[in-house]
C-alpha cells in the first residue's frame, strides 16, 4: 500500500513555534535542483516536492494505519515562510505500534524547523548525543545511533536489536522515534531497484534519502550507498567509541562510500544524507547548519572524559587534557581501551558531568558514569 501525498500548507507571515562531520547521497529522481529542503521526485510512485514548499514529500497520515485502537490518530502539517519550513507533529507512528521497551507509546507535541535552502558549512558539527537530530516524513523524530546511560550506557540500539521493524521504539517520555530508516516502512511498494525517495529531513535541512541512488544526472545507474565507518569493538555499549571513520572517503564521499555525516553531493551538485544499514545508520554530523534552538545537550561522539592517552604517552600526559574542575587526571582502563579520566576520593571530587552529558561517580579512584537506577 502507498501512502498519498500530504497536501501543501503554505503559510505567509506564520507565526511559527519552537519547541524548547563530510560530504555525502541518496535517491536522485532526474531533478533534485532544490537540493535541501526541496526534494527530489521520487521513484516508482515516490511522492516529489511541489515548488518551494516541499510538502508533498511527505506522507499524508489520514491514509495511514496508525499505532493501534489504543491510540490517537498520528497526525502532522508542514508549512513554509520566510525561507523557514515547520514540520508539527503529535509524534505516534504511521504504522501498528510494536513494543520494544518497557515505556508505554504517548502522544507528543512536535515541533521543528529547518531551512528550506541549506548551505553546506566550513566545518563539520556534531549531532546531539541524545534527542532529535532529524525526522521522518511521517513526523518521527530521529535520533542518533545510541541508547543514553540505562540499561546499556550508550550502546547501539540497531546492534543490541532493541528497535521494532520500522527501527523505531519509544523512549522515557513514551516518545516513538527511530534511531535508523528503512525505506520499505514509508514506501512498501517501491521496487527493490528503483532509486529512494527522500524520507526525512535533518535538522540542518538536508534531505535524507533511503540507501539506493542515482550515480549520473541521467539515473542510468542505481546503487546502494554505504557508511564508510567501521566497527573497532564491541557496541553493545558505548556506540561512538566502538566505531571510527578513517577511509579517505570519510573527508569526501566516493563511489558507494558515504562521508562521515553518511552524505554526499548527488549528481545535481546538492548535499544529501542517506540512511545506510551501517553504523551512523543515518546521520554521522550534521554537514549543514541548524537553526539556532533546535539542537540542544552535549554532543555525540567518543567519550574522552578528560581526552585519550596520548600516543607514545604515559599517564603524566594526562595532565595537560584534564577538565579544568578535575581534581587531576589519571591514565585507566575503560570499556574502550586507555582513556585519560578525572582522578577522584569521592564523588565529589568527579565534575559535574562527564562530556557526553551523563552523572559521574567515583569508581576506583576515577571518575566513571554513574549506573544508579
Amino acid at each position: 500500500m502507498m501512502w498519498r501525498q500530504a497536501p501543501v500548507v503554505l503559510a505567509v507571515g506564520l507565526a511559527l513555534g519552537v519547541s524548547a562531520c563530510d560530504d555525502g547521497g541518496g535517491d536522485e529522481g532526474p531533478d533534485a535542483s532544490l537540493g535541501g529542503a526541496g526534494g527530489a521526485p521520487g521513484a516508482g510512485g515516490a511522492p516529489e516536492a511541489t515548488g518551494d514548499c516541499p510538502s508533498d514529500v511527505f506522507l499524508d497520515l489520514s491514509a495511514a494505519e496508525g499505532p493501534g485502537d489504543a491510540y490517537d490518530a498520528p497526525s502532522q502539517t508542514v508549512a513554509c515562510a520566510d525561507g523557514v519550513m515547520t514540520v508539527r507533529s503529535n509524534g505516534l507512528p504511521h504504522h501498528a505500534f510494536q513494543q520494544t521497551t518497557p515505556n508505554a507509546l504517548r502522544t507528543q507535541d512536535h515541533t521543528w524547523q529547518v531551512p528550506m535552502a541549506p548551505a553546506v558549512a566550513v566545518e563539520r558539527t556534531a549531532i546531539p548525543l541524545l534527542g532529535v537530530a532529524a525526522f521522518t516524513i511521517a513526523g518521527i523524530p530521529v535520533y542518533g545511533p545510541n541508547e543514553a546511560a540505562m540499561p546499556d550506557p550508550y550502546g547501539d540500539p540497531v546492534f543490541n536489536d532493541i528497535l521494532d521493524w520500522c527501527k523505531g521504539h519509544t523512549g522515557g517520555q513514551g516518545d516513538y522515534h527511530n534511531h535508523a530508516l528503512l525505506t520499505a516502512c514509508f514506501f512498501p511498494d517501491l521496487a527493490a531497484d528503483a532509486p529512494s525517495p527522500i524520507i526525512g529531513y535533518a535538522l540542518d535541512g538536508f534531505p535524507i534519502y533511503g540507501a539506493r541512488g542515482c550515480v549520473d544526472a541521467d539515473c542510468a545507474e542505481v546503487v546502494t550507498f554505504e557508511s564508510s565507518w567501521e566497527r573497532t569493538g564491541d557496541p553493545t555499549t558505548y556506540a561512538w567509541d566502538n566505531h571510527a571513520c578513517t577511509a579517505a572517503t570519510c573527508d569526501e564521499a566516493a563511489g558507494t562510500k558515504l562521508d562521515r555525516c553518511n552524505g554526499r553531493v548527488g549528481p545535481d551538485g546538492t548535499y544529501r544524507y542517506h540512511a545506510t544499514d551501517g553504523f551512523p545508520y543515518v546521520l554521522g554530523c550534521y554537514r549543514g547548519t541548524p537553526i539556532a534552538g533546535q539542537t540542544q545537550g552535549p554532543a555525540a561522539g567518543p567519550m574522552l572524559d578528560g581526552g585519550e592517552v596520548p600516543a607514545g604517552g604515559d599517564c603524566g600526559d594526562c595532565a595537560a587534557q584534564c577538565p579544568p574542575e578535575a581534581m587531576g587526571c589519571t591514565c585507566a582502563d575503560t570499556p574502550e581501551g586507555a582513556r585519560c579520566v578525572p582522578s577522584c576520593a569521592q564523588d565529589a571530587d568527579c565534575p559535574a558531568m562527564g562530556m557526553r552529558g551523563e552523572a559521574l561517580a567515583c569508581v576506583e579512584g576515577v571518575c566513571r558514569p554513574a549506573m544508579g537506577p
